[in-house]
């Protein structure tokens, strides 16, 4: 007995000491925004809101990061084109000749490793990224686990490069309509991705809604013209210290997806603020219409990178299977055009949900609040440098969306503002 007493005090006391923890660590963090008045919050200028020593650390990470980010694309063109031009492509194929009369297996074994290259290649930058990560305090993952994590990937980009290969170099033989097949394979499978992606047991575990947050995330629904969306909690508390709260799926297995760190920091009307952002984007199924925007602009591009691979001359070691490398170069370079015209367009979809939930929530003290707890807690820089701001990020900048709710000056230089 009195061993059961000493495990339930010591359990008691341990849940008690996590608690006051967890309560510093609010305190330290969000205890300036909480002191913020409705007056500041809706009339000063939004750099006078944020912190501006984790301004700074927010402008130097996101440097970092667009800069990991132009090295990840360019080491796999980079990577592509060597394989093609050194004559490794070739090599690999002669090989899985001589090995096995299959062709499917030839091109299985080509296809992976044309899908492993650019992820390898990338290896640098991506650590990079994830070392920025980690040092901002956006994720708790060790270096061990996100390499067991990188590995998986690369697996799985094999595996999709070697199932693509096979398929499309199958149907041009075999298809006169090939392309026509492989544009409904895409869509079709872009439609089902977003519909099945909520269902799958992958990324955080679910856990219990509490009925507070059931009860808030209906009558927000109900005001958002989604009534019925459930709200999904999410232990990403195990991966990253950042807030989340998103709408994932389409139709009926919409849903608004919050992240359990999100409770920790925010308050009750800047809840139902984000819960109305993310209802906004299930309104209007924006999810659907940024994956199907992402998938016109890589046919396109796959399309044009076709035509200009067959504007450079045939090797003598070259045929259809080795010079999938040289369209891979292409279709790298032609996606780096093209990827401005996707950021551009998930920016109108984001602002257009940020008019969407005010009209709902009518409460801009609370969503200027959660906007500035955001750029505090999470290190987002209110206003990226604009000779990047256009080409890299998929939302408007902070600045500009807390100036649009309280009707303030923009800050971000060349933004559009009153």
């Amino acid at each position: 007995m009195w061993r059961r007493f000493v495990a339930v005090a010591l359990a008691t006391v341990a849940f008690a000491f996590a608690c006051v923890h967890a309560a510093e660590a609010r305190s330290r963090l969000d205890a300036r925004i909480d002191a913020l008045s409705a007056h500041a919050l809706t009339t000063a200028n939004p750099v006078s809101l944020v912190d501006s020593g984790r301004q700074r650390r927010a402008r130097a990470f996101a440097d970092l990061r667009h800069a990991a980010s132009a090295g990840w694309a360019v080491a796999q063109i980079l990577a592509f084109w060597w394989f093609w031009r050194s004559g490794a492509a070739a090599r690999v194929r002669d090989v899985m000749r001589r090995r096995t009369p299959r062709r499917s297996a030839q091109r299985a074994v080509f296809g992976a490793t044309l899908g492993a290259l650019g992820p390898l290649a990338a290896l640098p930058f991506a650590l990079v990224a994830y070392r920025v990560s980690f040092s901002a305090g956006v994720t708790d993952e060790g270096v061990r686990q996100w390499l067991l994590d990188y590995a998986v990937r690369i697996g799985l980009d094999a595996l999709l490069g070697a199932l693509i290969v096979v398929v499309v170099l199958a149907l041009v033989e075999n298809v006169r309509v090939w392309y026509l097949v492989l544009l409904a394979f895409f869509y079709c499978g872009a439609v089902a991705a977003v519909m099945l992606t909520p269902l799958l047991p992958f990324g955080p575990p679910h856990k219990t809604v509490p009925n507070a947050l059931a009860a808030l995330g209906a009558h927000t629904a109900l005001a958002s013209g989604v009534a019925g969306t459930p709200v999904v909690l999410l232990a990403t508390s195990r991966h990253t210290n950042a807030m989340t709260v998103r709408a994932d799926g389409i139709g009926a297995t919409s849903r608004a997806t919050v992240g359990d760190v999100t409770l920790l920091h925010v308050t009750t009307p800047e809840l139902r603020v984000a819960l109305a952002h993310a209802f906004a984007h299930v309104r209007y199924g924006d999810v659907l219409r940024q994956t199907l925007m992402a998938v016109t602009l890589f046919v396109l591009s796959a399309a044009v990178a076709v035509l200009l691979s067959d504007r450079v001359g045939f090797r003598r070691d070259d045929d259809a299977t080795s010079r999938l490398a040289l369209v891979a170069t292409f279709l790298g370079l032609v996606l780096v055009v093209t990827y401005p015209i996707y950021t551009g367009y998930s920016r109108n979809l984001e602002s257009r949900a940020d008019r969407v939930a005010l009209a709902a929530a009518r409460d801009p003290v609370s969503t200027v609040r959660a906007m500035v707890r955001f750029a505090d807690d999470d290190l987002v820089p209110l206003c990226d440098r604009r000779s990047i701001r256009w080409y890299f990020e998929d939302r408007p900048p902070l600045g500009q969306r807390i100036a649009e709710t309280a009707g303030t000056p923009n800050p971000c230089p060349g933004g559009v503002g009153r």
